[in-house]
């Protein structure tokens, strides 16, 4: 079985493997587009209340701006119901999308599995088969029913923001750029090592479901031979493997989300201070430097919750990987591309010509 053993830790890992996922996604297109356009309305409702949010500061909270006050309450209230729709259709999409994605995986898994040859069954476990069959078209459902919507709502709402923001402080935002490629280069190196270790937590918990499944799918001769604590201990050791081998991946994640939080929301507390002279000099609004906050805030945001999607989508392509390689094997014995009829048409006749019995 290609790359069953782990070979391919060695590799440098990347999202590619999702790009195997499209073909199931689109064929559901109807489903893609609503998730699509749930996002959209989300994402620019949730963008134009710091605009309401930056007129309702600047013309005061007094008696006579009491109807001006109710106005924008009631139309916080309509965009609360926006954003309760949208983000509910929303949900409703990505999930109903997820289930049926991965059901369709599972089935061509399976129907891909029997049309092997026994061979391949000599070298692969049948329970870590059944490991990718279950744990790992789990992790596919999370990114395509979970982690893929919020991974494209924050990029939405990221871009708007930032988009937002230039439109407000020209001066600000051009700060807040500058600091961007220290706050993404980092996380792009961070990213490749919860790759790595992902994919080894996967594999580690693939081998000792398998040696289970193996060892509970022959229990009377286990039995037989008295072999019980044996094959606890060693059971036992791999489970252990499998926990240091999580352990350190949610390290690696706990580690990237930290430093993902503490860079943006130290460049956004920076950039504050520098809008709050403007706001002392006059030449700008407190409202205006209310929004700027907000917009900001929804930046770093969006840019924290990438760091945290960025791993869960680096996990759900070791497993579209795994997945991948089982599809990618190829039967021993394969029908020709051309089959040959045969030379005269098959009677099933059978007769004894010259034969005789003493």
């Amino acid at each position: 079985m290609a790359n069953i053993s782990g070979d391919a830790d060695e590799r440098r890992r990347s999202l590619r493997p999702l790009q195997g996922l499209f073909p199931y996604i689109m064929h559901y297109r109807k489903m893609v587009i609503g998730a699509i356009i749930s996002l959209a309305v989300a994402a620019a409702t949730t963008l134009a209340l710091p605009l309401a949010v930056r007129r309702m500061i600047d013309h005061g909270f007094s008696a006579s701006d009491s109807s001006f006050i109710a106005e924008y309450f009631a139309m916080l209230v309509v965009m609360a119901a926006v954003l309760a729709a949208a983000s509910a259709s929303r949900y409703y999409f990505v999930i109903t999308l997820g289930e049926r994605v991965v059901a369709d995986i599972r089935r061509d898994v399976f129907a891909h599995v029997t049309t092997l040859s026994p061979s391949f069954f000599d070298t692969a476990q049948s329970g870590e088969i059944v490991s990718r069959l279950a744990a790992d078209t789990t992790q596919v459902k999370s990114a395509v029913g979970g982690t893929a919507s919020v991974a494209l709502r924050n990029v939405i709402l990221g871009l708007g923001a930032v988009a937002m923001m230039v439109f407000t402080s020209p001066k600000l935002s051009g700060l807040v750029i500058a600091a961007i490629p220290l706050i993404v280069l980092p996380l792009v190196a961070f990213g490749r090592s919860v790759r790595r270790k992902s994919r080894l937590a996967q594999d580690t918990l693939a081998n000792a479901t398998a040696y289970a499944s193996e060892q509970i799918g022959a229990v009377r001769t286990l039995q037989a031979f008295t072999n019980e604590k044996l094959v606890t201990g060693y059971f036992s050791s791999a489970v252990e493997a499998a926990f240091e081998a999580a352990r350190a991946s949610i390290f690696a994640r706990s580690f990237l989300t930290f430093f993902a939080i503490f860079m943006i929301f130290s460049s956004v507390v920076a950039v504050l201070w520098f809008g709050s002279r403007d706001v002392l000099d006059g030449t700008l609004s407190p409202g205006t430097l209310g929004q700027f906050l907000l917009y900001s805030v929804f930046a770093a945001g969006a840019l924290g919750a990438l760091s945290e999607v960025w791993g869960e989508l680096s996990q759900a392509a070791g497993a579209a990987e795994r997945l991948t390689e089982i599809l990618a094997e190829k039967p021993a014995i394969q029908a020709p591309v051309d089959p040959k009829p045969l030379p005269a048409k098959a009677r099933g006749a059978i007769s004894f010509d010259d034969v005789s019995f003493s």
